[in-house]
């Protein structure tokens, strides 16, 4: 960082268009650092710096929604565990079919839509992708 706080970069870069998202990740990398948010949300440090400098080219979604998760409390409903943290429940949809247990194949499933269960609405996983 060259002295500007992640929140000054993050104003700067976003403008009046500043997501309540992007603000909680640069307010958070000023409070740690950017390895620590970026470890808490399971990205790169690159990612927080690129998300932060609005030059994110991957999915910005997708971080949102672990930002949300995992700095702003977002919730969601999963129908094999209940109520849990969005950025857990992304967690979970990349978690392949272990065996380690009926409730991992219960997710498994309902994150794909397999077996003749319907797919979770809050899947982010491409119809078709196993």
């Amino acid at each position: 960082m060259n002295g500007q706080s992640y929140h000054a970069k993050a104003k700067t870069a976003w403008g009046d268009a500043l997501p309540d998202w992007v603000q909680a990740l640069a307010e958070e990398a000023d409070r740690t650092n950017a390895r620590r948010v970026a470890e808490r949300i399971g990205y790169s440090n690159a990612v927080v710096s690129y998300v932060i400098a609005n030059k994110y080219p991957g999915d910005v979604e997708r971080v949102a929604e672990k930002v949300r998760g995992a700095l702003l409390g977002a919730k969601v409903m999963c129908p094999v565990m209940g109520e849990m943290d969005r950025d857990y429940c992304l967690d979970q949809q990349k978690i392949g079919d272990t065996g380690a247990s009926s409730v991992r194949a219960r997710l498994y499933r309902h994150c794909r839509g397999l077996g003749g269960v319907e797919k979770c609405p809050n899947s982010r996983i491409p119809e078709g992708q196993r």
